[in-house]
């Protein structure tokens, strides 16, 4: 009989123990999968955004750069350098006018190493050098290869730029930009081009990752597989097309994406974003070691932990076993009866041996184990968002695998035609505590599923603090005119409910209408960038995709342009005409729709161009607006006229700084004795600022900083100036003929005399004199 039992009792464990391994490891393996899914998503997700970001500060970088470029393009004396008849003279003084430009531009911005000119006519520099074959193989090879370039700029990898000619070279990695000149001519037709060398290692620490644990690698290449910037310099220029899954991203269809490959024969994580700016590829190499490690910790704990309970489990039973069996068998009918019928015993009770304290406990379990399904019931609203979050994002969904959880939630939408509201409450910070604002979200995610599900379906969650996103689907086939008007119906009712009930506004983004449930996350996108010109159109509205423009380039340099004006009042210090001028500017934002991130960089470009004047003037650059935190200072406005009120503030500092430098300035007497010399020998046709240094013994880089100080413009200038007035004032006195006045006021050339004089007073010699003639006899027949 004993034998028997035993033979029951080893039986018996070995079925506990087998159900035991089977449970625990089974549970420790889903867990696992669940975690391992999440983990390597928002992984995957993170490495994508960095370089999303890291392509988004790259660009606005080199889109500056390259505007600073045009800019520098369209000034007279660039123009003037390409012009083939002028003398060596007025070539000369031009070269000096156009490399203090190219100075001001280096200096302005960090990014720059140096600019070159090279005229296609004139086979020369802006320097004046003629290049050797050995200068068109090293440092200036983009000449001959952008001259039958189809393109009017392109953007080069990086090249080496040679630093001195002595007989060990010092070489600088540079990236290039080369634009045409004029700005817009075909191969065969243009006159020139602009190389604008940029540093490769400030470039490069635009997407370098400083983080002290990160071991990836993030590096650009070009479109035909050139490195372009890598913390390698040995490998930068380098054609690396060659390997597979360099080959890989130079052939994806998608703008960005990530797969695994072997790379340094290293199994890694490859991610990479395509630039529309560059057509450059931003590539982040991460070892699947790295990338895998915080999965390997949740595995080998979760391995751990079931060992250790399976061990445990089984020398417990197996102990217990050998006490007695018949608690055993007691204690199997028990856990049969719990598991079955769920039956409760009372709640206290008088415990006659070990295994009958161990069924109270196994009670115990099961109790909290209907607590934990309380719990489940009452995490609803995690399950929500998190549901919502997936319908939003980007990844194809599978909508067999989210029907279970829409059941659970009681949530039900319609197989086709959708369309996202994202939902922002206004002037969040004057609601007491975030506590509020949730309390808030909460009754207007309620009220819009009531509002939606009145004659449509939809789902409305809290996505961040303030801020909801709804999903709303239409169950009849209407045209999608009439489905935006009945979302924008329901838009209404949520506005005035908020209005009404809460005494607030909120601002709601609507995006366009799609068919598919995978094509939400684009109705979502919209939804966002529409609730973006809540800066422009006003809180407590409703904006759609159809109050905003498309194509807004020509628009930004209409509107750039006029921060020319609002410059010119700043150097004139007239501060009345600045805000008038600026309140003119705010209305054109308003009146265009202009998007929020063009004002952000109108306005940080009318800024850095109202500093760069004041640095003209002589005002201590120390103070000016940095561009890096300069966006950040205008990200923290909701509304336009604070902006408005910002800019105003700005550029008032910079007209006080200005009117400061000119009252503390002292009169300079060389400066006047130069003065004198120019108004007796303007007529000389060799006077320049190399004869004014020699005459005063002064080097040409102090008396040219000493006559900008004192008069605010170039030497050129003035002198150009001055002859022009003298020969106006020649032309309406005398008869003498044009060649005698343009020599008689220092120009050996007539051709540049009058093309100089038009310039300047929009007429030519002859036009000007019958002009000033017929004004004269107008004056004496009122007269008389």
């Amino acid at each position: 009989m004993k034998l028997v039992q035993n033979r029951r009792l080893t039986k018996a464990v070995t079925i506990l123990s087998t159900l035991l391994f089977f449970l625990v490891f089974s549970s420790a393996f889903l867990t696992y999968s669940v975690f391992n899914r999440q983990l390597e998503g928002q992984l995957t997700s993170t490495n994508m955004e960095l370089l999303g970001q890291m392509d988004h500060k790259l660009e606005l970088s080199l889109k500056h750069i390259d505007k600073s470029a045009i800019q520098l393009l369209k000034a007279y004396e660039v123009g003037r350098f390409f012009n083939n008849e002028l003398t060596e003279q007025e070539a000369q003084n031009n070269s000096f006018r156009v490399s203090t430009l190219i100075t001001n531009a280096i200096n302005s911005i960090d990014y720059i190493f140096s600019i070159d000119l090279y005229a296609y006519d004139k086979q020369r520099l802006v320097s004046g050098n003629v290049l050797t074959e050995q200068d068109y193989k090293m440092d200036f090879s983009w000449i001959p290869e952008f001259q039958q370039y189809e393109g009017y700029f392109n953007w080069m990898s990086t090249r080496k730029v040679q630093l001195n000619h002595s007989q060990y070279p010092v070489y600088r990695n540079v990236i290039t930009l080369v634009r045409s000149y004029p700005l817009i001519h075909s191969p065969g037709t243009r006159e020139g081009a602009m190389a604008v060398n940029i540093k490769e290692d400030q470039l490069y620490g635009l997407i370098q990752n400083t983080a002290a644990m990160d071991k990836g690698q993030t590096f650009i290449i070009d479109s035909e597989g050139v490195v372009v910037l890598h913390a390698d310099q040995t490998k930068l220029g380098k054609d690396i097309s060659e390997f597979p899954y360099i080959n890989q991203i130079l052939n994806a269809q998608g703008a960005s994406g990530h797969f695994s490959e072997e790379v340094e024969q290293t199994a890694s994580s490859v991610f990479y974003v395509k630039s529309e700016y560059t057509g450059w590829n931003i590539v982040r190499v991460v070892p699947e070691a790295q990338f895998m490690k915080p999965l390997y910790a949740i595995r080998n704990g979760l391995l751990i932990l079931a060992i250790v309970l399976f061990v445990v489990a089984t020398a417990s039973a197996a102990m217990v076993g050998r006490w007695i069996f018949k608690p055993v068998n007691r204690f199997i009918q028990v856990m049969t009866r719990h598991l079955t019928i769920h039956s409760k015993e009372a709640a206290t009770r008088k415990y006659t041996d070990e295994f009958q304290y161990f069924e109270s406990t196994v009670q115990h379990i099961l109790q909290d184990r209907e607590d934990l399904h309380k719990q489940v019931l009452e995490s609803k609203p995690l399950i929500k968002w998190q549901l919502l979050t997936e319908l939003l994002s980007e990844k194809r969904k599978n909508i067999a695998v989210l029907q279970p959880y829409m059941d659970m939630l009681g949530i039900s939408l319609y197989p086709d035609h959708f369309v996202v509201m994202s939902i922002e409450f206004d002037n969040k910070h004057e609601i007491a505590s975030p506590r509020d604002l949730q309390l808030y979200a909460y009754a207007l995610c309620n009220v819009a599923e009531e509002l939606m599900n009145a004659e449509s379906r939809g789902i409305a969650v809290e996505l961040s603090i303030g801020k909801c996103a709804v999903i709303m689907s239409f169950g009849d086939g209407d045209e999608s005119e009439r489905l935006m008007m009945r979302a924008m119906a329901v838009a209404d009712l949520m506005k005035d409910f908020v209005q009404e009930y809460f005494n607030r506004t909120i601002t709601i983004g609507i995006g366009d209408i799609v068919e598919t449930v995978n094509d939400i996350h684009h109705s979502y996108k919209q939804s966002l960038e529409a609730l973006s010109y809540k800066l422009v159109m006003g809180s407590n509205s409703i904006i759609t995709k159809e109050d905003v423009f498309s194509d807004q380039s020509p628009q930004f340099y209409r509107l750039f342009a006029m921060t020319d004006g609002i410059v010119a009042s700043v150097k004139a210090s007239d501060a009345d005409k600045m805000k008038l001028q600026v309140h003119r500017w705010f209305d054109s934002f308003a009146e265009h729709v202009v998007p929020p991130e063009m004002i952000m960089q109108l306005i940080v470009q009318c800024l850095m161009k109202a500093a760069t004047a004041a640095v003209e003037i002589g005002v201590d650059p120390e103070g000016s607006f940095p561009e890096q935190y300069m966006v950040e200072m205008l990200n923290q406005y909701e509304q336009l006229h604070h902006l408005e009120a910002f800019t105003i503030q700005s550029l008032s500092s910079f007209i006080e700084r200005i009117k400061e430098k000119r009252s503390s300035r002292e009169r300079n007497d060389v400066i006047d004795n130069v003065m004198v010399y120019i108004q007796k020998h303007y007529m000389r046709s060799d006077l320049s600022l190399n004869l004014l240094a020699s005459e005063f013994h002064l080097s040409v880089s102090h008396l040219s900083k000493l006559f900008k100080e004192q008069k605010e413009c170039n030497f050129i200038d003035y002198l150009m100036e001055t002859r022009m007035n003298k020969a106006k004032q020649l032309l309406k006195d005398t008869e003498e003929k044009i060649r005698d006045i343009a020599e008689s006021v220092g120009y050996t050339n007539v051709n540049s005399f009058v093309r100089i004089f038009k310039k300047i007073t929009g007429l030519t010699p002859t036009e000007f004199r019958e002009r000033s003639r017929g004004e004269q006899d107008e004056e004496v027949s009122s007269v008389l």
